[in-house]
């Protein structure tokens, strides 16, 4: 279980680094629709796939998923409305699910400062649209992270 683990956590780091290296993301659609799983983890959380190559994401049109297409955003708009939306939906993210639809679940935020960390260590800034920089950005997920964990303390605290 442990080598399971780690090998997932490698995924999901190269993951990150092949996002940022490539400045998009890839995911399946169809009418709008992206393509959901349930959580392994979570009962009653849906996780949205997303991939870091197209033919990752092609692997796993199959089955529920075999009239979706792939298609393509950029790592701002991935950062900046789905990251984002995803929190506030109490979604989870799949990042480069595989075939068999395993891979490792994560939460929006988190994948979104992991995202942030790699594009400081590969030395790129991406201009984003509603925030006023890359450090905003970042400064406002660590705060609603923050803010998050504060909550789960004060819930613990009324009962």
């Amino acid at each position: 279980m442990a080598q399971q683990a780690a090998s997932l956590e490698s995924k999901y780091k190269a993951f990150i680094q092949q996002i940022v290296a490539n400045g998009s993301v890839w995911g399946l659609t169809q009418d709008d629709t992206w393509a959901t799983s349930s959580s392994a983890e979570y009962e009653e959380t849906e996780v949205i796939l997303f991939w870091s190559e197209e033919s990752g994401a092609k692997a796993c049109a199959e089955d529920d998923w075999k009239d979706y297409k792939t298609e393509s955003i950029t790592l701002v708009e991935f950062l900046e409305n789905w990251c984002v939306g995803m929190y506030g939906d109490a979604l989870l993210l799949g990042a480069d699910w595989d075939a068999d639809l395993t891979g490792k679940e994560a939460e929006p935020l988190e994948v979104a400062l992991d995202v942030v960390q790699e594009l400081k260590a590969q030395n790129k800034t991406l201009e984003f649209t509603q925030y006023d920089s890359q450090e905003d950005f970042e400064e406002q997920v660590v705060e609603a992270l923050e803010g998050g964990e504060e909550d789960e303390d004060t819930d613990d605290d009324k009962e």
